[in-house]
Formats: structure tokens, sequence, C-alpha cells
């Protein structure tokens, strides 16, 4: 689906775009959405711009909000950084739990409604198509459904209690219930439910086809869900889940973690879903962020003023890495230096290496998401917004990790979540010395913290195990810091619709 994206897009964003108002869902096409979805085609069509707003969050109209930096500002392993304490105000305020509804990550808001808009569109039009093969019309429903769930889901971690709807309302003042972050969380499983009954979904796609959701990325955001939402009742059926993953042997480990990050380990055997971006024929610019291209987010946490690195280009300085976190990993472990650029060893690598340090500095990079050098060689807009770095959102060592913790949250067997964690940290110390750990809830969340540092996972699973207000209370945080403030833009337009968060 990557060449479908990049190609395809630009005429599909017509069909549903952003507006001030979230709600709002008068298609801005010439053509009647009621006649424009009557071929398969068509409808494809839709289902791709219900894609699109995958690649927004990075720019987010020009508030900066990557999915990955808005969870890690909240956590103990980076900081803001950027020019001043002012700069990025709401990332500032979010690290320090003193977020304002004046002052949040809004533009996600829009995005996720936007997705969702595009999705229920796919969901209510494709009975418009005559004679599409029945097991063409599951898959697209399949994917809607999971798109659906899927922004639903960022809405749910970082709101809880928002508006929903799973048919676009179509006259003024488009207003619809808020509902608890409970009842969300009910509707994001039964849009899973559906797509995953039966085989809907294929397990795998073919090269020209990914970024299209398979039943196996579908049952990751599932498995995503139930945890943080700590779901006793629906462990053994996401755990089944994660062991049909494991058993299919569609996914494996790749044998070098660094390599994940590079061009060569976008879609390999690891991966089980990424947001594809590419600077090829990209159309990205500053005057049209949403067209298809690559990503921003590399420049946004570039090195500031790099010279002389043959490795790494330059960029505006955001989310340093705190030292602590580069100290957790042991010497041995090649997650260390695979996840984490130490400038200092850099430098002793490349003598010549220097950079200008900004605000709240470390010394310490996300090597995971650094812009390479060339890694947007082929773009012809602007070059900053259009790296090819894609967005690896689950990984076969996540599976991995969340069958072990499982299983131990049930009671299985205890030899098989051992034979899971150190899969996982076999390949981190190249299966060599004294490695292997005991699964334990406290190993666990240690391993995921190690495993997945920087890719926006250790706020969630600290919130999820409990630790929160032990390793961030420092900082500000409490229980009900756990969802951000709604926008004040949207408590304004939903005309008393709309609770505040008790934030």
């Amino acid at each position: 689906m990557k060449k479908i994206l990049i190609f395809g897009l630009t005429s599909l964003l017509m069909l549903s775009s952003c507006t001030e108002s979230f709600l709002e869902s008068t298609p801005t096409t010439q053509i009647p959405a009621e006649q424009f979805y009557n071929s398969e085609e068509r409808i494809t069509q839709g289902l791709i711009a219900a894609y699109a707003p995958l690649q927004w969050p990075d720019w987010a109209f020009g508030q900066y909000n990557p999915l990955q930096f808005v969870s890690d500002v909240m956590s103990d392993d980076v900081r803001v950084g950027g020019g001043n304490a002012k700069d990025n105000e709401h990332l500032q305020r979010m690290r320090f739990f003193n977020a304002n509804s004046l002052l949040v990550c809004e533009s996600l808001w829009t995005v996720f409604y936007s997705g969702i808009n595009r999705a229920n569109i796919v969901i209510h039009r494709i009975d418009d198509v005559p004679n599409l093969a029945p097991a063409n019309k599951n898959r697209i429903l399949a994917e809607a459904y999971t798109l659906r769930a899927y922004y639903y889901s960022w809405l749910w971690k970082l709101w809880g209690n928002v508006p929903h709807y799973d048919v676009n309302p179509s006259t003024p003042p488009f207003l619809v219930p808020q509902i608890s972050a409970d009842e969300l969380y009910a509707k994001i499983i039964e849009d899973l439910n559906f797509a995953l009954d039966g085989d809907k979904l294929p397990s795998t796609v073919v090269s020209g086809e990914t970024g299209r959701f398979t039943k196996a990325a579908a049952q990751m955001l599932r498995a995503n869900v139930v945890m943080y939402q700590n779901d006793e009742a629906k462990f053994p059926q996401v755990l089944q889940d994660m062991q049909s993953i494991i058993g299919a042997g569609s996914y494996d480990l790749n044998s070098s973690f660094g390599d994940i990050w590079e061009d060569k380990g976008e879609w390999s055997k690891e991966s089980i879903f990424e947001v594809n971006y590419s600077d090829d024929l990209a159309t990205r610019s500053w005057d049209n962020p949403l067209f298809a291209g690559g990503s921003v987010y590399p420049t946004l946490i570039g090195i500031n003023g790099i010279s002389n690195s043959p490795e790494f280009a330059g960029g505006w300085g955001f989310e340093p890495v705190e030292k602590a976190l580069y100290d957790t990993y042991e010497a041995a472990d090649q997650r260390k230096d695979g996840g984490i650029l130490n400038f200092a060893k850099h430098k002793e690598e490349y003598p010549g290496a220097n950079y200008d340090p900004r605000y709240d500095d470390t010394g310490y990079f996300n090597r995971k998401y650094l812009p390479r050098q060339g890694g947007n060689s082929k773009s012809t807009a602007p070059k900053e917004l259009n790296y090819r770095n894609n967005y690896r959102v689950y990984r076969f060592s996540e599976t991995l990790l969340i069958a072990s913790e499982l299983l131990v949250r049930t009671g299985g067997s205890q030899t098989q979540a051992d034979e899971y964690l150190n899969k996982v940290r076999g390949r981190a110390y190249n299966n060599t010395g004294n490695y292997k750990k005991t699964a334990t809830l406290d190993n666990l969340l240690i391993e995921n913290r190690l495993e997945f540092a920087l890719e926006g996972h250790r706020f969630w699973d600290l919130v999820r195990f409990g630790k929160a207000e032990q390793v961030l209370g420092s900082r500000g945080f409490t229980a009900n810091k756990k969802h951000l403030p709604i926008p004040q833009s949207e408590i304004d337009k939903a005309q008393g619709t709309l609770t505040q968060n008790p934030y």
C-alpha cells in the first residue's frame, strides 16, 4: 500500500478534509458522497483516505506531536529540548503534568477525529458498491473498523472521556455525546472483535500492500488496549492471540537491534505494523503539511548544528534523552548504543564531529529516529519535512513480551514465560553471557523500558503497572493526571455537551 498511499493521497484528501470542527463531516468534493462510492476502486480510495491521518501526528498542523514524543515526554526517559522552555510549551507543560486546556496537544484531537470520520464513511458507504466480492468487502470493512479503533484508542489513552460516534453527524451543530473512558474502551473492543472475527484480515500482506492492517496487527492493537485497561477477563483471549502470532512463524527477531532503525529494517521479519513515510516523489511542504511524503520527526529530534558526522544529519534539538536511561543498560546490551546515541562516543569514532547544544541538552539522542545522512535524498519537496523513516508501531519483540507478561499474570507456564522473555534478551546480548532472567512483573516492566525506549511505551507502562506516581510523582504526576485536559477550543465548540477532565 505504500505506493498507493503516496500516489493516491492528494486527490483523496478532498473527500473528507479536516475543518475547524472535528465533528464537521460535510464533504468538500464536488461529487456527493452518496454518489461517489459506487465501485470497488472508489471505496478503496476511501479506505486509503482513512489511512492517511496515520501520517499526520508528526506535523500535527504545526504543533509537532509525534506519538512517540508526546508519550515519552510524560515518562522518565526524555526531556523536551528545543530552543528554550517556551518552545513547544504544551509539551514542556505535559512533562511536568502542568498542562492546561489552552496548551495541550489539541492537534491530535483533530487528527484522530479526522481518521474516525473517514473510517465511518467507508463503513457506511460500502453497501453502495455493487457486485463487491464478499471477501474484498469483509477485508475493507475490517480495515476500516481497525482504523477507527486505532484512532479512538489514542483519544482514549490521552483524554479518556471523549465524544464517540460511529455514524458521522450530518446536521448542524454536529454534536455527539461524550462517553466515559470505560465506555469508550468497550466500543474499541467491539470494533476490534468485529475486525478479528473470522478471516476478514489476511495474516500477512504482499510487498505492494505494506502499511495495511493485517490480522496480527489488529491483534496487537487489541492486546495493547486490553493490557492498558487491565481487563483480566480478556487476558486469556489476548494471550491466545499472541501465541498464535508466535506459532505462525511469520515473524521473528532481527539479529541486529540497531538495523531495525535503518532503511533495511523497514518491514523486516520483526515488523508487524509500520506507518509508511517516503521521500520518493514526496509532496509534503510547508504549505501542504497533510500531503503524502516523508516525516518531520527526524528533523524535530535531530542534533542541532551537527557537523562532520558521516551518519547523522542535523535538526532542531528536541527530545534529548536522559542519561539515566542510557545508564540503565548493561554494557553488553546492544540496545544501549543501538537505540541511543551517546555523542561523546560518536565523537570518539569521528573526532571531528560536533554540535551546538540546545535547551536541556544531555548529550544523548534518540538514535532510533535520528535523521540519517541521505535519508531524504529523493525528496524534491522541502527535505527537512520528508525523511523516509517509517514509524514502527508493532514489533515481534512486543508480541513476545506481552505473551510473557500474560503468562505471569494468568498463572500460566513459567517456563514458557521465561522463554519468551529470554528470546528478547538473547537478541540484545547476542545470546552470550549471563543474560537470562526469570519472567516476573518487575523484570518485564524493566525489559519493556529497555526494548521499547523512545518508542512511546514507557509512560503508558508505568500507568498500567501502577508505578506512575512512584516514578513520576516528583514531577507532579497524580492519579488524575492520567488523562489530559480536553482542549478548550473543543469545549467551546461543544455548547455545553463536553465535561472537562479533572486534571
